[in-house]
Parts: structure tokens; sequence; C-alpha cells
């Protein structure tokens, strides 16, 4: 019984001080900070402010200080800025502004990749520059400090929660796949080609916004975008999207009709938003939450709750025309698969370390562009091993014949032991032809 009891207590401890449970919890309360206090204050869109939290905390990592507030805020006010910018020089042609924003949000984009450090200073750029069209070139500067305002207190309450309430310290390691140490990776073919597919995304949606003038107008391109920014080229699978989309759209239904029209005080709808999003965090994988998380944005939360079961499925009808376009461009025009990648990674791995075995061989007498050139091979292995590893985990290997994920993962890991110079190239080679390759470039649906 002692022995029951004990083993109980332990698991309790387990459960108290779990980093997940910390880290749903502190996100929780942020989102309903977000949501409350600007409701008790009488301030205009209090969303805006609850989404800021949601992208940051889905984008972001567990550790967050005063400094990584301080940089999330200077670039929502350079984005902010930039908006308003483009909308005074081009107030009335509306093309050439639409152009003019493509080009700023794909630099973003190559930035939000690149960047090995907190890339969610880009998102947030990119968000608030496009938030200031949403309605139009009219009272674009009101609105769009209203915008601001309201993403810049999302940003505070985060950052306010993250230090205050189980604070952690940042980790060394880089958000994306690049190694440790860096803080831009230039030249990387995958983060051209997302930047090349946000930018077909982006313009797809806008093409949509035009000609088919949805109910949410702007914010269809908004949306599709920064959730196109953290989408592209990752290894999340559209399939899986659609049904998480669709059940977080089922749950919020059901909130909508069975829960939220009994809420009478203010301390029942803080307890309703923190259990919602608590559910999110907590039980989905961080990178997943924002695709549930999607359907309590369609509830139209606010002091004077007007309810009107149509307008909840148009707003409903809204998030699914986004949600169409980022999926058709999943793999399009570069492939996302990850079959695909890690044949790519492959091919990539052999020329990059078949160049430095040639360099090496030249021994000290390498000339200075022959050493850039040596470097560059260095960096660009060691980004194909880590992408490597990445992409192989996602391969679903049921769908091929003569291939398990032991030998996929055990050519990564000699890869890896041969760029820390662990082994020699010749385990790498060997560990390829335990897979094979032809059929990993077709499904065997």
């Amino acid at each position: 019984m002692q022995i029951q009891i004990q083993s109980f207590l332990n698991q309790w401890i387990f459960f108290q001080l779990s980093a997940k449970l910390k880290f749903a919890i502190k996100v929780s309360l942020s989102l309903t900070l977000a949501y409350m206090l600007p409701m008790a204050m009488g301030w205009n869109q209090p969303n805006t402010a609850a989404i800021t939290v949601m992208l940051i905390a889905s984008a972001g990592g567990v550790s967050d200080g005063v400094i990584k507030g301080i940089i999330r805020v200077v670039g929502t006010v350079i984005g902010a800025t930039l908006g308003l910018m483009l909308i005074a020089l081009f107030p009335q042609e509306r093309m050439i502004y639409l152009l003019s924003l493509s080009f700023l949000i794909s630099l973003l984009t190559y930035f939000y990749h690149a960047y090995q450090g907190d890339s969610t200073v880009f998102m947030l750029s990119a968000m608030t520059i496009m938030m200031m069209f949403v309605n139009g070139a009219e009272d674009a500067f009101l609105y769009g400090i209203d915008k601001t305002y309201m993403t810049l207190f999302g940003i505070l309450i985060y950052t306010i929660v993250g230090t205050l309430l189980w604070p952690v310290q940042a980790a060394k390691e880089t958000i994306n796949d690049a190694p440790k140490g860096r803080v831009f990776v230039w030249f990387e073919p995958e983060y051209i080609k997302a930047t090349i597919q946000l930018f077909f995304v982006y313009w797809a949606s806008v093409a949509f916004w035009i000609y088919f003038n949805p109910p949410a107008g702007f914010l269809v391109v908004t949306l599709a975008t920064v959730l196109g920014l953290l989408t592209t080229f990752s290894p999340l699978k559209p399939g899986l999207l659609i049904i998480l989309v669709t059940i977080g759209f089922i749950f919020a239904t059901m909130m909508y009709v069975f829960v939220l029209p009994s809420l009478v005080y203010g301390w029942e709808l803080a307890l309703f938003l923190f259990t919602y999003t608590f559910i999110a965090f907590y039980i989905i994988n961080q990178q997943l939450t924002i695709f549930f998380l999607l359907g309590l944005f369609t509830l139209g939360i606010a002091n004077d709750m007007n309810y009107n079961f149509a307008i909840f499925l148009t707003t409903l009808l809204s998030f699914y025309m986004f949600l169409i376009i980022l999926m058709f461009f999943y793999n399009f025009p570069f492939s996302a698969r990850p079959e695909h990648l890690f044949t790519l990674m492959k091919e990539r791995f052999i020329k990059h370390s078949s160049a430095l075995i040639r360099l090496e061989n030249l021994h000290d007498n390498l000339s200075i562009f022959q050493k850039l050139q040596h470097y560059y091979h260095v960096q660009h292995l060691k980004t194909s091993v880590m992408k490597m590893k990445l992409w192989g985990s996602k391969i679903d290997t049921k769908y091929f014949n003569l291939n398990s994920q032991e030998n996929i993962m055990a050519l990564s890991q000699e890869c890896e032991k041969y760029l820390n110079k662990e082994r020699n190239i010749i385990n790498c080679y060997n560990a390829m032809e335990e897979i094979n390759w032809d059929n990993l470039k077709v499904k065997k649906f």
C-alpha cells in the first residue's frame, strides 16, 4: 500500500512539474488575459491581442523573457510603420500597393526561415503590415493604430506571464533546422523555395479576394499568408491539418450552441477561455495547436454577444477558404513530401561531402577561394544532415516496399557521425545502399 501511495505521489509530482503542463497554463492564462482585460476596459479588437498570443505560442518556444518581448515590440512597430507608409504612398493604386506588399512579405518570409533565433519577430512584422489594410485605405491610420496597440498588448501580456510564471531560460538551440551557433543561414535552397511558395499563396489569396469578394474580405489574404508562413516546407501534412481544423470547428460549434449562451458572469467567460486554450496546448502538438484553436476565433467573443448561427457559419466558411488555398500550395510549385526532401538531402550530402574530400586532399595548400569553398561545403553539409534527420523521421514507410524507418534513420545517424569525425564516410555510403531509393519516389497507396 505504501509503495502504491509513493508511486502515485511520484506521478503527481511529475504531472505538477511537467514542462508541457506549465507551458499550457502560461499560454492559457496569457490568452485569457489578452481577451478579458481589453473587454473590461472597453477597448476595441480584443481578438487581435488573443491571436497575437496564439501565434507567438505556436511558433515560438517555452522560454520567453523581457528581451524577446522588446524585440517583438520593435518588429511590430516596424511592421505597422511600413504598412501605413505603403497605404500613404499608394492610397488609390491598389495593384501597386499589393505588389509592393508582396515583396515586403517575401523578404520577411526569407528572414523568418533564415534566422536561427526567435523568428516570431519577422512573423509579427509581416502580420502587422497586412493588418493595416484589412479595412482598406479608408480610416487606415486609426484602424492601424488600434490593431498595432492590441498586438503590442498581446506581446506584453505574453511576455509578463512568461517572465513571472515559471520562467524558463532560453536554451542555446535553433528554432529552425540549421546547426547551432549560426544567426542566419543564407542561400539555403529550402528557405528560398519556402519564400517563393508563400509568394504564390499570397497572390492566389489576393486573386480570390478580388474576384470572389469573400465575407472576411482582405482578412482571408492576411490569414492565408501568416499561416502559410508557419506551414510552408514544414512536416505538417495537409490531410492532418484538414482533419484537425474540422475537429476544431466542430468543437467550436458545440461551444457556440451549448456553452456560450449560458455564460453570464465575467469569471465564467474567463474560465471558458482558459479551458478552451488549455485543451489545445496541452493535448495537441504545439505546431498543430493553432489549427485547432482557430475555432475559438470564429465565436465572435465580445462584451455584447449577438448569437446568429448564419453569421457563425459564414465565418467558418471564410476560414475554410484560406485553408483550401494553403492546402493547394502545399506541394506547388515545390514538393514538400518528406520522401522527396529526404532523397534531395541525400543527393546534397553526396555533393558536399565529395567536394570536401577533394579539398581536404590538398591538405594545407588551399587558396583563399578554396578555403571559402571549404567553409561553404561544411556549413551546407551540416544543414543537409540536420534536415535529413528531420524529414527521414516523417516518412511513412508503410507505403513503400523494402524500406524501413530503421534503415532511413540509420543513414542519418551514420552521416552525422561522419560529420562529427566519429566514423569514416564509407559507413554513410553503406547505409545508403540499405534503402531502395526508387521506391521513395512514388507512394504505394
